[in-house]
């Protein structure tokens, strides 16, 4: 399953803003929107559109976010009023690596720092 990405910036806040919007051919699959802050990424928002959920397009989103932002910690904040439910949202992301933290908050860690740590 092959995506298209495109990817939009911005820079109205201190350290900035990232789109990205996915597809496969001429079909739009999601969107993701994540704000760049100095210790880490927060995922602001992460959908596929209704006809494409459970195939699997929301794992394939969430992993290409994973590898181009291992440079630092992300965080996100699961969505009260998600149709999903916070338990099975919280079961989701933990499959991709993030771990529970203060109320409805989740990270992920550096992934790319203790490999590199682990090496030396």
């Amino acid at each position: 399953m092959n995506l298209s990405v495109q990817i939009f910036t911005k820079t109205s806040s201190a350290f900035g803003e990232l789109r990205y919007e996915f597809s496969q051919g001429d079909k739009f699959i999601g969107v993701a929107s994540i704000s760049l802050e100095e210790t880490g990424y927060i995922i602001d928002f992460l959908t596929v559109m209704p006809d494409n959920r459970g195939e699997g397009y929301g794992s394939k989103i969430l992993e290409f976010l994973c590898q181009n932002l291992k440079d630092k910690p992300i965080v996100l904040e699961l969505d009260k009023g998600s149709p999903f439910g916070l338990e099975n949202l919280r079961s989701w992301y933990s499959r991709h690596g993030f771990m529970p933290t203060d109320g409805n908050w989740m990270v992920r860690q550096n992934h790319t720092s203790s490999s590199e740590n682990e090496q030396s």
